[in-house]
């Protein structure tokens, strides 16, 4: 575009001297082209076809200053203890108290002088005396409703806890005791494997104390056996029940006496159809109180 509109002045002086050779007057555009340029060379001024920023095409766009918003104090209304009632802030919302309280505490960090910490420290003073009002009327509620107390499964006195301890025990060795003509268990080995041999001594423990019958099952050896129970890991114990046939995983890895005795007394009251399985946790002791989670729909009934 720059080359063309360079050429074009050239082109009519050429056009004019051309015309002027032949005797004929030039065509009237190209010598008002040409006078201009004649012009603005005897004034000293650029040519329009000289500056490089320019053309046909190009327009001047004129700089929009853009007006500088003056920034606004914005004024804040400040609460004040003579704004509200006694009855009106202790019965206040606690969301609206919260927030209202802040306001105070930044009001009085702002310009703290006597007459605002005093404020602030009246609100934190009714915060606490409402916290101890609600916590005197949580006890006194669950004393009077004792369903609600969670003392009869978790005590918090010694004595206590050491009953809850001994009823545990009691309940999973019955348990376990009065299930091992009725289940077995199945654990998957393979050779070479540590945690394997460390998981075998526990088992050792648990048959010598409450006589279950075990098998071993190589996944190596039987491939057949841990694709039918879809074996991945090693060690694993399953337990299976012997009229049904119906089976579940109990473990991964190693596990202690203590946690696998947990889980089999977990496993067979739920295949026994004693509990759910939101009733998981639940040991029989605790039927029908806190720790029940069903207790409210089977009231419902």
């Amino acid at each position: 575009m720059r080359s063309r509109l360079l050429l074009y002045p050239l082109f009519s002086l050429l056009l004019v001297s051309f015309c002027a050779a032949a005797e004929r007057p030039a065509p009237e555009s190209f010598v008002s082209v040409h006078q201009s340029i004649k012009q603005e060379a005897d004034h000293g001024t650029r040519s329009f076809y000289q500056d490089r920023k320019q053309g046909w095409y190009w327009y001047k766009k004129e700089a929009i200053k853009k007006k500088k918003k003056k920034s606004k104090t914005v004024a804040r209304h400040l609460p004040s203890l003579s704004d509200y009632t006694m009855e009106e802030l202790w019965n206040m919302y606690p969301d609206d108290f919260q927030k209202l309280l802040n306001t105070f505490m930044k009001k009085a960090v702002q310009n703290p002088t006597e007459k605002n910490v005093l404020e602030y420290l009246t609100m934190q003073d009714i915060a606490r005396r409402k916290a101890v009002a609600y916590a005197s009327v949580m006890s006194y509620v669950e004393q009077k409703h004792p369903e609600f107390s969670n003392k009869t499964v978790y005590p918090i006195t010694a004595p206590g806890r050491a009953a809850v301890v001994k009823m545990r025990a009691r309940e999973e060795q019955e348990t376990l005791l009065g299930a091992r003509d009725d289940f077995a268990l199945i654990m998957f080995t393979r050779e070479g494997c540590e945690f394997c041999t460390a998981q075998k001594s526990i088992l050792a423990y648990f048959v010598n104390k409450y006589g279950w019958p075990v098998r071993m099952i190589d996944v190596e050896r039987h491939p057949n056996m841990a694709a039918r129970f879809n074996i991945t890991m090693t060690p694993t114990i399953i337990i299976v029940e012997r009229k049904s046939g119906s089976y579940m995983p109990v473990s991964v890895g190693v596990v202690s006496m203590s946690e696998l005795t947990l889980r089999l007394y977990r496993t067979i009251r739920y295949m026994r159809g004693q509990i759910t399985p939101q009733q998981w946790f639940m040991h029989e002791y605790e039927r029908g109180k806190t720790n029940d989670t069903l207790i409210f729909t089977k009231k419902s009934k």
